[in-house]
Parts: C-alpha cells; sequence; structure tokens
C-alpha cells in the first residue's frame, strides 16, 4: 500500500467493527478498527441517548396525564350539565303547601313529593274573636308572642305598645 498516497485508495462505503483506519497520534502513524471509532461514538452519544429516552418517558406519561385530565374534563361537564338541568327543573319547582304540609319537587321522580313538615308559620300578632252567644271578646296569641298588650278597661280595648 506504500505505492499510492491516501488519496488514491477507494473510498469505503461503510465502516465495520474489523475496519482498519490509518491515523496520527502523538507524531506517530498507528492504526485502528473500526470498534474503537463505534465505542467512541456509543460513549459520545450515550448522554443524549438517555436524555431523549427520559425526555420519551416524560412526554409518555404526560401525555397520559393529558389523557387522564381530558376524561375527567368530560365528566365534569357531563355533571355540570346535569347539574343545571336539576337546577333550571328545582327553579321552576318552588316548594308548596298541600294538605297542610310542605311539598318539594324531586327531579329524580318527576313529582311533588310530601315532606311531612306542617305547614304552618308562627302568626307573630295577635287575633279576637265575639263569642255570639255571651259578647265575650277572646283574645288569641302564639306562646312567643311580644308584640303589644291589650286590655280591657270598663269595656274599652285599649292597647299597650310599649310595655314592660
Amino acid at each position: 500500500m506504500a505505492d499510492r498516497t491516501i488519496g488514491e485508495l477507494p473510498v469505503a462505503d461503510h465502516l465495520d467493527d474489523e475496519s482498519l483506519l490509518v491515523v496520527e497520534q502523538q507524531g506517530e502513524a498507528r492504526s485502528i478498527q473500526g470498534l474503537l471509532v463505534r465505542r467512541f461514538a456509543e460513549a459520545a452519544t450515550e448522554g443524549a441517548v438517555q436524555a431523549a429516552q427520559a425526555a420519551a418517558e416524560q412526554a409518555e406519561q404526560s401525555a397520559q396525564d393529558a389523557a387522564n385530565s381530558a376524561d375527567q374534563a368530560a365528566k365534569s361537564a357531563d355533571e355540570a350539565a346535569e347539574s343545571a338541568q336539576s337546577a333550571q327543573q328545582y327553579s321552576g319547582k318552588p316548594p308548596r303547601i298541600q294538605n297542610g304540609t310542605w311539598w318539594i319537587w324531586n327531579a329524580g321522580t318527576q313529582q311533588y313529593e310530601d315532606t311531612g313538615e306542617a305547614a304552618r308559620g308562627n302568626v307573630m300578632y295577635a287575633t279576637f274573636a265575639v263569642t255570639p252567644e255571651t259578647g265575650e271578646l277572646i283574645m288569641t296569641t302564639p306562646d312567643e308572642y311580644r308584640g303589644p298588650v291589650f286590655y280591657l278597661v270598663n269595656g274599652i280595648l285599649e292597647v299597650a305598645i310599649n310595655h314592660a
């Protein structure tokens, strides 16, 4: 091979582990095998390969997280739509008094249901009635009544607004 210069040699189309290459190292001519070049290339790219693998794993995890978030968002949207529909039903169906008890709308059964709770308010005023047979005046108040006090003085009904 000494009869030709490097430039005159044919160009190799690939490099395998057994390939021999001429190099100059510290002023001396030496040869190296393709295996050494391959190991050098592997060592040089190992950090980049590990970083790429980590990035791929992170991307896969992010994609899974995004899919889970999308599923949760869809579920939340469905629940919100159901809640809105239920709220719309309730807004048009206020509680009502029927047969002396409160009845409330049940969106699930699409009908009013008896709560069993008596529909009576606290009457916070005095009511009066006269017994026709006797002419007796009767005043009725709830137990917790704290309004004006009434007195019958010489046949005249008096009201004490400020009483102690």
